[in-house]
Protein backbone atom coordinates (compact mmCIF):
# COMPACT_ATOMS: atom_id res chain seq x y z
CA UNK A 1 0.00 0.00 0.00
CA UNK A 2 1.04 3.43 -0.89
CA UNK A 3 2.07 6.31 1.96
CA UNK A 4 -1.01 8.14 1.42
CA UNK A 5 1.77 11.54 2.71
CA UNK A 6 3.57 9.96 -0.27
CA UNK A 7 4.35 13.25 -3.03
CA UNK A 8 3.77 10.29 -5.42
CA UNK A 9 0.11 10.93 -4.99
CA UNK A 10 0.24 13.92 -6.36
CA UNK A 11 -2.71 14.66 -8.87
CA UNK A 12 -2.29 18.28 -10.36
CA UNK A 13 -6.25 19.45 -10.60
CA UNK A 14 -8.14 20.41 -13.51
CA UNK A 15 -8.11 23.30 -15.51
CA UNK A 16 -5.11 25.48 -17.12
CA UNK A 17 -2.63 26.91 -15.81
CA UNK A 18 -2.82 30.79 -15.95
CA UNK A 19 0.16 31.62 -13.06
CA UNK A 20 2.80 30.71 -10.86
CA UNK A 21 5.11 32.52 -8.45
CA UNK A 22 6.53 35.36 -8.97
CA UNK A 23 3.03 36.33 -10.14
CA UNK A 24 1.41 35.18 -7.26
CA UNK A 25 2.43 37.72 -4.56
CA UNK A 26 2.45 35.45 -1.02
CA UNK A 27 2.36 37.97 2.06
CA UNK A 28 2.85 35.76 5.48
CA UNK A 29 -0.43 37.13 7.30
CA UNK A 30 -0.21 34.81 11.01
CA UNK A 31 -0.55 31.91 12.67
CA UNK A 32 -3.59 30.05 13.99
CA UNK A 33 -3.27 27.30 16.52
CA UNK A 34 -5.87 24.75 17.15
CA UNK A 35 -6.29 21.92 20.03
CA UNK A 36 -6.99 19.62 16.95
CA UNK A 37 -5.63 18.83 13.67
CA UNK A 38 -7.57 18.13 10.84
CA UNK A 39 -7.68 15.68 8.13
CA UNK A 40 -8.68 18.33 5.30
CA UNK A 41 -6.95 21.89 4.32
CA UNK A 42 -9.13 24.63 6.35
CA UNK A 43 -10.77 26.43 4.14
CA UNK A 44 -10.00 29.73 2.37
CA UNK A 45 -11.18 33.11 2.70
CA UNK A 46 -11.69 34.53 -0.87
CA UNK A 47 -12.26 38.41 -1.95
CA UNK A 48 -12.85 38.77 -5.64
CA UNK A 49 -12.84 42.19 -7.46
CA UNK A 50 -13.76 43.00 -11.60
CA UNK A 51 -11.06 45.23 -12.36
CA UNK A 52 -12.52 47.53 -15.46
CA UNK A 53 -9.55 49.54 -16.15
CA UNK A 54 -7.19 46.56 -16.67
CA UNK A 55 -9.87 44.20 -17.89
CA UNK A 56 -9.57 41.68 -15.40
CA UNK A 57 -10.05 39.83 -11.60
CA UNK A 58 -7.99 41.10 -8.77
CA UNK A 59 -8.06 37.87 -6.34
CA UNK A 60 -7.24 38.23 -2.59
CA UNK A 61 -7.03 34.60 -0.91
CA UNK A 62 -6.08 34.14 3.21
CA UNK A 63 -4.91 30.73 3.56
CA UNK A 64 -3.78 28.27 5.82
CA UNK A 65 -0.88 25.68 5.55
CA UNK A 66 0.19 23.34 8.02
CA UNK A 67 3.58 23.27 7.56
CA UNK A 68 6.77 24.96 10.07
CA UNK A 69 8.62 25.89 6.47
CA UNK A 70 7.57 28.92 4.64
CA UNK A 71 5.35 29.16 2.04
CA UNK A 72 7.40 29.95 -0.84
CA UNK A 73 5.62 29.73 -4.41
CA UNK A 74 2.09 28.43 -5.12
CA UNK A 75 0.53 27.64 -8.80
CA UNK A 76 -2.91 28.36 -10.09
CA UNK A 77 -5.34 26.77 -12.59
CA UNK A 78 -7.92 28.08 -14.07
CA UNK A 79 -11.54 26.58 -14.95
CA UNK A 80 -14.46 27.41 -16.53
CA UNK A 81 -17.51 26.56 -15.38
CA UNK A 82 -21.62 27.24 -14.84
CA UNK A 83 -22.95 27.61 -11.07
CA UNK A 84 -25.94 25.39 -9.67
CA UNK A 85 -28.22 29.04 -10.48
CA UNK A 86 -26.53 29.43 -14.14
CA UNK A 87 -23.72 32.26 -13.44
CA UNK A 88 -20.52 32.22 -15.31
CA UNK A 89 -18.09 30.92 -12.89
CA UNK A 90 -13.99 30.64 -12.73
CA UNK A 91 -12.77 27.92 -10.26
CA UNK A 92 -9.30 28.70 -9.41
CA UNK A 93 -7.13 25.71 -8.00
CA UNK A 94 -4.31 26.88 -5.63
CA UNK A 95 -1.32 24.33 -5.53
CA UNK A 96 2.24 23.86 -5.00
CA UNK A 97 5.29 21.79 -7.12
CA UNK A 98 6.14 18.28 -5.51
CA UNK A 99 9.34 20.34 -4.27
CA UNK A 100 7.54 22.67 -2.42
CA UNK A 101 5.23 19.79 -1.37
CA UNK A 102 7.95 17.97 -0.05
CA UNK A 103 9.14 21.09 1.85
CA UNK A 104 6.02 21.55 3.72
CA UNK A 105 5.45 18.00 4.49
CA UNK A 106 8.70 17.83 5.81
CA UNK A 107 8.16 20.58 8.27
CA UNK A 108 4.48 19.78 8.97
CA UNK A 109 2.73 20.33 12.44
CA UNK A 110 -0.44 19.13 13.64
CA UNK A 111 -2.15 22.26 15.05
CA UNK A 112 -0.47 25.08 13.93
CA UNK A 113 -1.34 26.43 10.73
CA UNK A 114 0.52 29.52 8.93
CA UNK A 115 -1.88 32.42 7.03
CA UNK A 116 -0.81 33.63 3.68
CA UNK A 117 -2.26 36.33 1.78
CA UNK A 118 -1.96 35.45 -1.54
CA UNK A 119 -2.66 37.96 -4.49
CA UNK A 120 -3.04 37.87 -8.08
CA UNK A 121 -4.87 38.84 -11.48
CA UNK A 122 -7.01 36.86 -13.78
CA UNK A 123 -7.32 38.22 -17.81
CA UNK A 124 -7.18 34.68 -19.00
CA UNK A 125 -10.35 33.48 -21.23
CA UNK A 126 -9.22 30.70 -22.54
CA UNK A 127 -11.48 27.57 -23.06
CA UNK A 128 -14.46 30.14 -22.56
CA UNK A 129 -17.95 29.19 -24.28
CA UNK A 130 -18.25 31.55 -27.33
CA UNK A 131 -19.64 34.46 -25.99
CA UNK A 132 -18.55 34.47 -22.35
CA UNK A 133 -16.16 37.42 -21.56
CA UNK A 134 -14.21 37.67 -18.39
CA UNK A 135 -16.57 40.74 -17.11
CA UNK A 136 -19.66 38.16 -17.40
CA UNK A 137 -17.81 35.67 -14.69
CA UNK A 138 -20.24 36.43 -11.84
CA UNK A 139 -18.64 34.02 -9.27
CA UNK A 140 -14.47 32.56 -8.52
CA UNK A 141 -14.47 29.63 -6.48
CA UNK A 142 -10.88 28.94 -4.87
CA UNK A 143 -9.40 25.66 -4.28
CA UNK A 144 -6.79 25.01 -2.10
CA UNK A 145 -5.93 21.62 -3.81
CA UNK A 146 -4.29 19.07 -1.57
CA UNK A 147 -2.34 15.94 -2.91
CA UNK A 148 -5.33 13.63 -2.83
CA UNK A 149 -8.55 15.80 -4.19
CA UNK A 150 -11.19 14.43 -2.06
CA UNK A 151 -9.46 16.39 0.84
CA UNK A 152 -9.21 19.58 -1.21
CA UNK A 153 -11.49 22.35 0.19
CA UNK A 154 -13.30 25.27 -2.26
CA UNK A 155 -14.65 28.66 -1.54
CA UNK A 156 -16.81 30.33 -3.55
CA UNK A 157 -16.93 34.24 -3.33
CA UNK A 158 -19.29 36.71 -5.51
CA UNK A 159 -17.29 38.48 -7.78
CA UNK A 160 -17.54 42.45 -6.31
CA UNK A 161 -17.68 45.06 -9.27
CA UNK A 162 -16.42 49.07 -8.52
CA UNK A 163 -18.34 52.04 -9.23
Amino acid sequence: MTNPNSTELIIIPPGELILTSPWVKITPAGEVHFENSFNRPLPSLVEAKWNSEKNCIDIRTLIFVDSGAPLSSVKVNQLFSVSNFGYSKLQLFIYCSKEEIEKLTKYGTKNKYKAYTLEFSTNNSTNFPEGIRLNDIKIVQTFLWNIDPETSRGTETTVQTTG
